[in-house]
């Protein structure tokens, strides 16, 4: 008999609601994962549950969600990889056919093919829970060409901005992270990291700063004019981020090219990249506890803090959602 499960389910664009759902049956090819945690992304979760993801195609109702970690509690008779049991973590569920999955992960349990489902034995699950984010970061900063010592600024504040921040130290760069949020900032006070809040420094801070390379998560214009000058001739821009509403651009291409900067454009994951990620945060090299300073741990909670990310009131560098102190939705016949 199917299961049920608590998600997160937007009705319209911005309109949530945390309701119970019937989940699909598993198939052989798929697992049952009781949900620990879900992490927002304050980019793409955003712009999917406000209808302003272009990429997907999405259409309403849906449940959101691309990042969680949980426990294994059912397998198909063809999964060979992981068991019952297991902690692991997963990218995309199955969802109820009068609900369309844009990932579908911000739910207690959730119904998922093996092949979006990854071991995360031994990696704390508070960092486990943004798996897809710290991806996405660890991508960006494995593209970066100047060898270990050079010097980089990321630009954005957000859970990709600060993963990649964490990687490019991680492989040895000095590290710079800009941002635009004090609550976002202050988790790197005591590390390594420098930080930069472009609403207070000096217009020409990142120019003396001396970047030699920049991951850029925002990708708009403003930001764009605040380091374009401040690249030395073949230097590097990689860009890492959406950009929603249909904007097709964020720079300007002559610019790049009479700078002689090497561009580099990364999105979306691979099994290879989330298998490193996670081998990165069992190591403590990509810890992102610090940043998780908003956990919603009852229903109203849950729902008031999908509707902060929706909206983009969230100030938190990274938030989940604690199923496992929610409570699950009660199973048929159990």
């Amino acid at each position: 008999m199917p299961y049920t499960a608590l998600a997160i389910v937007a009705e319209a664009p911005s309109t949530l609601t945390l309701t119970t759902v019937d989940l699909p049956e598993m198939r052989p090819d798929q697992v049952v994962i009781r949900t620990s945690l879900s992490g927002f992304s304050t980019g793409t979760d955003r712009w999917v549950m406000s209808g302003r993801f272009e990429w997907g195609g999405f259409s309403f109702p849906l449940i959101p969600g691309y990042q969680t970690v949980g426990t294994v509690v059912a397998v198909g008779a063809e999964v060979t990889r992981v068991a019952a049991g297991q902690k692991v973590v997963a990218i995309v569920a199955r969802t109820p056919g009068a609900i369309a999955s844009a990932w579908g992960c911000h739910a207690s349990m959730i119904v998922s093919d093996e092949s979006n489902v990854f071991d995360a034995s031994g990696v704390p699950e508070i960092s486990a829970a943004f798996i897809v984010s710290a991806q996405v970061g660890f991508n960006a900063a494995s593209r970066l060409a100047p060898g270990p010592g050079g010097r980089v600024c990321v630009i954005g504040d957000g859970i990709i901005g600060a993963s990649a921040a964490l990687a490019a130290a991680a492989r040895g760069f000095t590290v710079l992270l800009q941002g635009r949020h004090e609550e976002r900032l202050a988790p790197f006070a005591d590390s390594p990291i420098e930080t930069l809040d472009a609403r207070t420094a000096p217009d020409d801070a990142l120019e003396r700063w001396h970047p030699d390379a920049v991951i850029d998560t925002v990708q708009n214009d403003s930001a764009f004019a605040a380091y374009i000058n401040a690249l030395p001739r073949g230097g590097q821009v990689v860009y890492s981020g959406h950009t929603p509403d249909g904007v097709k651009h964020w720079g300007d291409m002559a610019e790049l090219q009479q700078h002689e900067i090497r561009a580099d454009f990364v999105s979306g994951w691979t099994p290879n990249r989330l298998l490193a990620t996670l081998d990165a945060m069992r190591t403590g090299a990509m810890d992102l506890a610090p940043l998780v300073t908003a956990v919603a741990s009852d229903r109203d909670d849950a729902l008031a803090l999908a509707h902060s990310v929706a909206t983009g009131g969230l100030s938190a560098p990274a938030a989940a959602i604690d199923w496992s102190a929610i409570g699950h939705a009660p199973t048929p016949g159990m």
